[in-house]
């Protein structure tokens, strides 16, 4: 077998379809080709793979044994051929892979990301969705290395790079929480000042977390500092340490879907525009040319609690 590495597809289809008809005339007809190019092509063939795979005997083709076994390789070969081939259309219609979101561990709780995550998987079954919780800082890098197709979190304090958008899908507020029995829980809101005082959970300060800076920023714009007694990584587990009487917290509204006993959500008293918060769609501008994740962010946007669905462009 000098130069069976060369036999290509084209020769499979023809090799079969001969020895489907086991006529050279009739297979040429079915394949739209003339006979003398079909007929070289089986002898390129037959001389690549070093063997005979029809014997023929006046008008009459039969397949060789070794022309019998090469049949079903032939067959299987052609078979994974064409799924390979609806597999790649598939993709290019953005029907069948991957796309790997990165998120804040909020994201969920608002309605109109279950709702577009929801029909995002029915519209394309075939697509494979990657959540990996991840905080802000973190996230930008993870697009900016590609290795996310797109994230869902919270405002960024300092200016997006020029070759990511991000989109508003959800708004929220941050609101106090405060442990039930706690003297402030009857009244309707409650200014930071009633509270500086007392010990207070704060979410850990690490790198990246916007949440974080939001929280600090509003304490910075009251003229006040809170009195940290305690730390946590992320909202329930916060809360769950508010629940247990260990100080009071400021958070998102979206976790009040999260069912804590012994927890009292207040507004604060204060400029509304100040406790103003997002959910925000964000990825790289080279993603709308992937049809996988363009899908995605499609839908999201098309869920959006923003009727204008505005996108912001940085640069």
């Amino acid at each position: 077998m000098k130069n069976a590495n060369q036999v290509s597809l084209r020769q499979l289809r023809c090799f079969v379809t001969v020895a489907d008809e086991l006529h050279f005339r009739r297979a040429a007809e079915k394949l739209h080709m003339r006979q003398p190019p079909l007929t070289q092509r089986i002898r390129d063939m037959e001389r690549d793979l070093g063997i005979d795979l029809f014997r023929r005997i006046g008008n009459k083709v039969e397949l060789t044994d070794a022309g019998k076994m090469v049949l079903n390789a032939a067959r299987e070969t052609l078979a994974k051929a064409e799924s390979v081939c609806e597999l790649a259309q598939r993709a290019a219609r953005g029907e069948c892979g991957k796309v790997r979101v990165g998120l804040t561990i909020t994201a969920l709780f608002f309605h109109s990301i279950q709702r577009g995550m929801r029909v995002f998987q029915q519209e394309h079954p075939a697509v494979s969705v990657e959540l990996t919780q991840i905080s802000s800082g973190p996230a930008l890098d993870g697009l900016r290395q590609r290795k996310l197709d797109a994230c869902l979190m919270r405002p960024f304090p300092s200016p997006l790079p020029p070759d990511f958008e991000e989109t508003l899908i959800a708004r929220d507020r941050l609101m106090l929480v405060l442990p039930a029995g706690h003297p402030r829980t009857g009244g309707k809101m409650i200014p930071l000042s009633a509270i500086a005082d007392e010990n207070f959970v704060s979410l850990a300060c690490q790198r990246g977390i916007a949440l974080y800076d939001q929280i600090m920023n509003l304490w910075e714009k009251s003229g006040l500092k809170p009195r940290v007694s305690q730390e946590a990584e992320n909202g329930p587990a916060v809360m769950a340490l508010v629940a247990a009487g260990l100080g009071n917290a400021i958070l998102p509204s979206s976790l009040q879907a999260i069912r804590f006993e012994h927890v009292v959500w207040k507004t604060i008293e204060i400029d509304d525009r100040w406790t103003e918060t997002s959910l925000n769609l964000v990825y790289h501008k080279d993603a709308l040319a992937e049809r996988v994740p363009a899908a995605f962010i499609e839908c999201l946007r098309r869920h959006s609690c923003d009727a204008s669905n505005m996108v912001r462009q940085f640069g």
